[in-house]
């Protein structure tokens, strides 16, 4: 049975859930026996040092990487059970970076993230273009709809990326690592653009990032890997109450708690620490 609305996702609690789950790359294995429970309005960071298998969990939670061990559930049944319209209407995924970028406009690809939604014959409907502009005004990229991909400058294409996602009108949003390659002036733009969706949309999140302060500050929940096994799984703040030494731990460096210019809890390392 293919999922036909939001609503017979966003009523299963958990929402999405990883049982025992091991995956790698041919023989190579990754991640170990992960089990973690999402449910429906958390938002999830997921941290841990570089090979920690963070990406390739996303991969595994999006249905883009099959699970050697292990299940994942979306609602009541196992992911893999779903077709791709049915995973797409109850889930979007946006990459560190695209593998290759089409040569559309914006407002054309960000369209492209509707199909789920259209009908029989693909047409958009007054409701799709309305999902679309509102998609673009969320991520401050009204402006470039009439640009074609391949012009665009990093910061911009990745905040089109999420709008492409956010069009998709999906009750789950999964983002790996989607300000990696971002200068600190369009990593704030994008988390603005994040926000703001989440204040219009009943989003759950799972973020992949290597930034602690925003994980601690943004997230509800902490996924902690660390070589490829749990080290942390829940709230946010429990898990700050256990840091800097579970940073230590976790990345195997010296961490130091400081407060910033406006009073909040900061982490970072001896070397960049004040």
């Amino acid at each position: 049975m293919q999922v036909t609305s939001r609503e017979s996702i966003v009523s299963k609690n958990p929402l999405m859930e990883a049982k025992d789950v091991s995956a790698g790359y041919g023989t190579c294995g990754v991640l170990k026996d992960i089990s973690v429970r999402v449910e429906a309005g958390e938002r999830w960071a997921v941290i841990g040092r570089n090979g920690a298998g963070k990406s390739t969990l996303i991969k595994v939670l999006a249905a883009l990487l099959e699970p050697s061990a292990g299940t994942v559930l979306l609602g009541p049944k196992p992911l893999r059970e779903y077709g791709a319209r049915a995973r797409a209407r109850a889930m979007a995924y946006v990459p560190q970076k695209p593998e290759a970028v089409i040569p559309y406009s914006v407002h054309d690809f960000v369209m492209l993230g509707r199909y789920a939604c259209m009908g029989l014959f693909g047409t958009p409907a007054p409701a799709d273009h309305e999902a679309v502009a509102q998609a673009l005004a969320f991520c401050d990229v009204r402006e470039l709809g009439d640009r074609m991909m391949t012009t665009l400058s990093g910061g911009e294409l990745q905040r089109v990326l999420l709008a492409g996602a956010l069009a998709q009108d999906a009750p789950i949003l999964l983002l790996d690592e989607p300000t990696t390659f971002l200068d600190p002036a369009h990593e704030r733009y994008f988390f603005r653009a994040l926000q703001s969706a989440r204040e219009h949309k009943e989003l759950t999140v799972v973020m992949v990032t290597h930034d602690v302060n925003t994980a601690l500050s943004s997230c509800t929940h902490v996924l902690a890997l660390l070589d490829g096994r749990v080290r942390y799984a829940g709230d946010a703040r429990a898990f700050k109450e256990q840091c800097p030494r579970v940073l230590d731990a976790l990345y195997g460096i010296g961490f130091a708690q400081y407060a910033n210019d406006d009073g909040v809890v900061m982490y970072g390392t001896w070397e960049h620490g004040p």
